[in-house]
């Protein structure tokens, strides 16, 4: 049970910001602020072994919750390889795994950034 840290790549796809975590069993990603509004993707793969990947939200960075699928309201809960859209678009985001044994899974989170948010 770690808290990971994410590599960060803009260099991979034109335009876009690509945050990496390398998970084991029970790790938390630590979390990656977004600084404009985006479109996000959230892809998991690896290997799983029975393990459970979450992607959460948080708008303080403490208090978290499963964020929801693009056009539904199942949470963003993966037992095997997912590649899905969030209904929201937290301040802070995160990936945590739980449970499952022999666990090795990378969490990808891609950003297309579309405008800074600013402060009022």
């Amino acid at each position: 049970m770690a808290s990971i840290s994410a590599t960060v790549s803009r260099d991979t796809a034109p335009g876009a910001i690509i945050v990496t975590w390398a998970l084991g069993i029970a790790d938390t990603g630590l979390p990656y602020q977004l600084s404009s509004a985006s479109d996000l993707t959230c892809h998991t793969f690896g290997t799983f072994g029975s393990a459970t990947i979450t992607w959460q939200g948080s708008s303080d960075g403490t208090n978290w919750h499963a964020m929801t699928q693009k056009g539904g309201t199942a949470n963003m809960a993966y037992t095997t390889t997912g590649n899905h859209s969030p209904n929201e678009m937290p301040p802070f985001i995160r990936p945590i795994s739980a449970g499952g044994t022999g666990t090795a899974i990378t969490a990808s989170l891609c950003i297309f950034p579309r405008w800074s948010k600013n402060q009022f």
